[in-house]
């Protein structure tokens, strides 16, 4: 099973995802290789950054496939982002519209694909900012920005929940319940795993 754990900058993710034990949890990867910069076509952008989700996705399996489950700070497939970047006005569309022909590519190779279920948390900004302050391991330089993605990442995964309802929990449940669900379900859980479908009725299903 393949958990993601959700939510912008400073919600806890990190806190909440090593409570499940080091050996389960899939962290943010450091980037690797030359990062594309502004002066770079979307294209390079996209295929750059859906590799290094496709690395995390594949973490995701290995880890699953060794110890039962995997727990992912944030989602590896991770094309959400650029979409939110571009509906809070921080960049266009044209690097989200140049990965997603990509994304389902990778999709149906089996290279990267859905998650058996997203826990995604929405925090009020006075919380957020509190729990950045006393973060003191982490600078979080862009907290604001990614306060301003958060109504466009709920938008996201509200369109996720209404093509699968049964995999999205808009709350992250306490450790004990989500180890007895986790418990209780057979290893062939979810046979979308690589079903390209769901991408495609996902965005059919974001606003406009």
């Amino acid at each position: 099973m393949i958990i993601v754990v959700e939510g912008i900058s400073a919600a806890g993710k990190t806190t909440y995802s090593r409570r499940f034990g080091e050996k389960h949890c899939v962290p943010e990867f450091e980037a690797e290789g030359q990062v594309p910069g502004a002066a770079d076509a979307p294209r390079v952008h996209a295929e750059y950054w859906l590799q290094h989700n496709i690395r995390r996705f594949k973490a995701a399996l290995a880890i699953e496939a060794r110890h039962g489950f995997a727990i992912c700070d944030t989602e590896p497939f991770k094309s959400h982002f650029d979409w939110c970047m571009a509906r809070a006005g921080f960049k266009t569309m044209d690097v989200f519209n140049e990965a997603m022909p990509l994304a389902r590519k990778a999709i149906v190779a089996g290279e990267i694909g859905f998650a058996d279920r997203y826990l995604v948390k929405h925090i009020e900004a006075d919380v957020a900012r509190a729990q950045k302050e006393g973060d003191k391991t982490r600078r979080r330089r862009r907290f604001d920005m990614h306060l301003a993605l958060q109504p466009h990442l709920m938008d996201w995964f509200e369109a996720l929940a209404s093509v699968m309802p049964e995999r999205v929990c808009f709350h992250w449940p306490a450790l004990e319940n989500l180890m007895r669900d986790i418990q209780n379900k057979t290893p062939e859980e979810n046979p979308r795993r690589f079903d390209v479908s769901v991408l495609d009725d996902l965005l059919d299903r974001l606003p406009g």
